[in-house]
């Protein structure tokens, strides 16, 4: 299946009759957004515990997620874990959220980003300036630009992977998230703290809004798919032991097309039980997972990637390479 970000799904406009089920998602979003504000760094991989702290939920150094940092942020209401990556050799890109207040407002005024380079001690880059937040960032739970960058002072290494944006036609293909959240099973919530770099997988099932799209959490149980609530065009039981969510400490995360970015995670939604199977926002089954979608807000990203430094013969070849780039996508952006 190929979602169509042009045309987004509106569903404020499904309607659940009383007493059938739970109620439309953006119904129930507006009911749980003091719980979801509470929780907006909720992200990382929660699969199937203890089987998380094995293949293939592990991501060892030299395996292609070297590029991807834990992030502690220290802000001027306390500090917090968040994940980002590099899409430059001195770019993270992250969440807003993870720099922000509830209003949009920068408060981050450090952060420490770890990396973890194979065969060799942790590095860490401590950046105390240079935090961008997309300027239409409201400071949201649910938000289109729930993007942020940090500008490092110096690349951790050359070891460290950087990765490519995505700019394909989304699909209901198989996804791989990475973060450092917490991890447990899907039974019963996340169980741990965190702090370990993990994997996991998914697929999309909806955008929410132009920018934001929507996984669930599934069990193989018909009754506990969430997005299935919402039609039947939506219904999917997963991808059995493989099948992941997010938890606290993912957020900003990189979800993966190949080696590419196509979203970064936002924030976790329980609409009750069923399908959640115990009516907790804890990253368990029936659950679902929000991202922001890296393609609605690539211009403003690729506005602040600093430009390599070339010869004027290579510059001139690049800006050809990027003008026809452009085209490419004008026109994709163009089909129904």
């Amino acid at each position: 299946m190929k979602f169509d970000y042009v045309r987004p799904v509106v569903f404020a406009l499904v309607l659940v009759g009383a007493g059938s089920g739970p109620p439309a998602l953006a119904d129930a979003l507006l009911t749980l957004s003091p719980s979801l504000t509470e929780v907006s760094d909720l992200i990382t991989v929660a699969g199937n515990y203890p089987a998380v702290n094995s293949a293939p939920f592990l991501t060892p150094a030299g395996t292609g997620y070297d590029g991807v940092a834990l992030l502690l942020i220290h802000r001027t209401d306390g500090d917090y874990y968040c994940t980002g990556a590099l899409i430059a050799p001195t770019l993270l890109l992250t969440a807003a959220h993870c720099l922000s207040n509830t209003a949009g407002e920068m408060i981050t005024t450090r952060v420490d980003a770890s990396f973890y380079p194979a065969g060799g001690a942790t590095v860490v880059v401590t950046a105390t300036s240079g935090f961008l937040v997309d300027p239409s960032y409201d400071g949201a739970v649910v938000s289109d630009y729930d993007v942020a960058l940090v500008r490092l002072p110096e690349s951790p290494g050359s070891w460290a992977d950087v990765y490519g944006l995505y700019e394909g036609v989304v699909t209901d293909d198989p996804y791989t998230v990475v973060g450092f959240g917490r991890r447990g099973d899907g039974a019963t919530g996340t169980q741990t703290s965190s702090g370990l770099r993990r994997q996991g997988f998914n697929t999309f099932d909806f955008f929410y809004s132009p920018g934001v799209l929507m996984s669930d959490f599934d069990n193989g149980i018909a009754v506990n798919d969430a997005s299935c609530y919402f039609g039947p065009s939506f219904c999917n039981l997963g991808l059995g032991l493989l099948e992941s969510s997010t938890a606290p400490g993912d957020s900003g995360g990189p979800v993966f097309f190949g080696n590419q970015i196509v979203a970064i995670t936002t924030f976790g939604a329980s609409i009750g039980s069923p399908p959640d199977v115990d009516s907790k926002l804890n990253s368990s089954f029936g659950e679902l997972d929000g991202f922001v979608y890296i393609g609605y807000n690539e211009d403003w990203i690729d506005s602040n990637v600093p430009e390599p430094s070339l010869d004027p013969l290579a510059a001139l070849a690049l800006a050809a390479m990027l003008a026809a780039a452009r085209k490419r996508r004008a026109g994709r952006n163009a089909l129904t």
